[in-house]
């Protein structure tokens, strides 16, 4: 009896010494789908990837594969046919503007529980940055993750030249542009001053914020339908035919300007600090000293700059294991060491406001002080996702295809694009 006793407590502990080896070896392969593609964006999210992957997820029997999957605009449908599939990931990234889709989907699992349980406080995060749907009545359905304020870059080396200080109203913006400009419309030479690109919420959100009258209002409301849309189509129009503000282009446009910019042949436009590292590098690599700024305002007792980016989700519909997972990597990627790495890696914004202490991204600030510009904006943001509208989307849609006509293609006059507005979107707020 002894024998076999013996017998049955060795095969026991050889089964358990078998399932630790099948651990060690085979981890919990869970999937993260995001949207940042190439660049200083790629290399850092890859190295968050796999300094997880090498420390707690090694600890913990977690391997997370990193798969990108296009923009914010392509991986929202990608995650709900993936829901029908069986093909969730355990992890996404998507815009504030879109997480409504997936939040009125069902796809977005309730963070706070798990959070509770690892004894991880949300209110390290900036109130403003947190305040997107589905994070209400003590529940959070995504966190900041690459989150930033639009910023204005611009040639340093040709604005020494002419004694030039950045600009901080719209009214300094178009005295430094016109003082830039040299582009000749009749050869195509020169340099042009500035460009503004078509990103509604974003960009020309900033300003409609700052005319008092923003996108949307509480209560399903478009205030920007009172005027300031008009206010912005009438302006935008103007610098484009006193030959000093480029047209964006109907594709690629920010890649392009980014490139002009580089050659010399733009001297100044407005993009997202996210994209910071690799204008920096670009620049330095052409000879350009690269300057930085607030984003011009109208009105300088009314600053306002949009909130855009991605935020961080964890998907409904997984078993506990795989959710759970997918947690512990979030988790890891909202403490103060990971979101300094981040934003010193690509320029997006340092989502915690416990991170000023961090000493990494302390010294590089103080080393960078560019990559601060658009932190400190924060005291005057606003997330573009909010108020909350259900038809946002289609609003924002109906406003960039006038401005295509308006700017781009140039075949309507301002009061037709705000018109056009004003017609195709009646449906909305009746």
């Amino acid at each position: 009896m002894k024998k076999r006793i013996s017998l049955v407590l060795a095969l026991m502990i050889l089964l358990s010494l078998c399932s630790f080896a099948r651990a060690e070896q085979e981890p919990l392969h869970i999937e993260f789908w995001h949207t940042r593609g190439s660049g200083a964006n790629y290399e850092v999210l890859k190295n968050s990837v796999d300094t997880f992957n090498a420390t707690i997820g090694k600890e913990k029997g977690i391997f997370v594969e990193e798969i990108f999957q296009g923009g914010y605009a392509d991986i929202v449908p990608k995650l709900e046919m993936a829901s029908q599939s069986g093909g969730m990931p355990a992890v996404g990234v998507t815009s504030g503007v879109r997480a409504s889709i997936l939040l009125d989907d069902g796809l977005l699992a309730d963070m706070a529980p798990y959070a509770a349980k690892t004894g991880f406080d949300f209110s390290v995060f900036f109130e403003s940055l947190l305040d997107v749907p589905g994070n209400e009545n003590g529940q959070i359905r995504s966190l900041p993750y690459v989150r930033s304020t639009p910023v204005f870059y611009y040639n340093k080396t040709m604005a020494d030249a002419k004694g030039l200080k950045a600009p901080e109203t719209v009214a300094e913006l178009e005295a430094f542009a016109k003082a830039l400009n040299t582009y000749d419309p009749a050869t195509g030479d020169g340099c042009w001053g500035f460009e503004l690109l078509n990103d509604t919420t974003y960009l020309q959100g900033s300003f409609l914020w700052q005319l008092g009258q923003p996108l949307v209002g509480e209560g399903g409301t478009a205030p920007c339908l009172e005027g300031s849309l008009l206010k912005l189509f009438t302006d935008w129009t103007r610098w484009i035919d006193e030959g000093w503000c480029r047209p964006f282009d109907s594709t690629g446009a920010q890649n392009t300007a980014t490139e002009m910019f580089c050659q010399g042949k733009l001297a100044c436009f407005v993009a997202s600090c996210g994209s910071l590292s690799n204008i920096y590098k670009f620049s330095k690599e052409a000879g350009i000293e690269l300057g930085v700024s607030y984003y011009p305002t109208y009105d300088i007792d009314n600053r306002a700059v949009s909130i855009g980016g991605g935020n961080i989700i964890l998907m409904a519909g997984n078993s506990e294991e795989v959710t759970s997972a997918g947690w512990e990597f979030i988790q890891f990627l909202m403490s103060d060491d990971m979101v300094a790495a981040e934003a010193i890696g690509s320029g997006y914004l340092p989502t915690t406001k416990t991170v000023e202490n961090n000493e990494a991204m302390a010294k590089f600030w103080e080393e960078n002080p560019l990559f601060k510009v658009a932190y400190d904006q924060l005291a005057w943001a606003y997330g573009n996702e909010t108020p909350y509208f259900p038809e946002r989307m289609e609003f924002v849609q109906i406003i960039a295809a006038a401005t295509s006509l308006l700017i781009q293609e140039q075949s309507i006059t301002p009061e037709e694009a705000f018109a056009q507005v004003q017609n195709d979107s009646a449906h909305l707020f009746n």
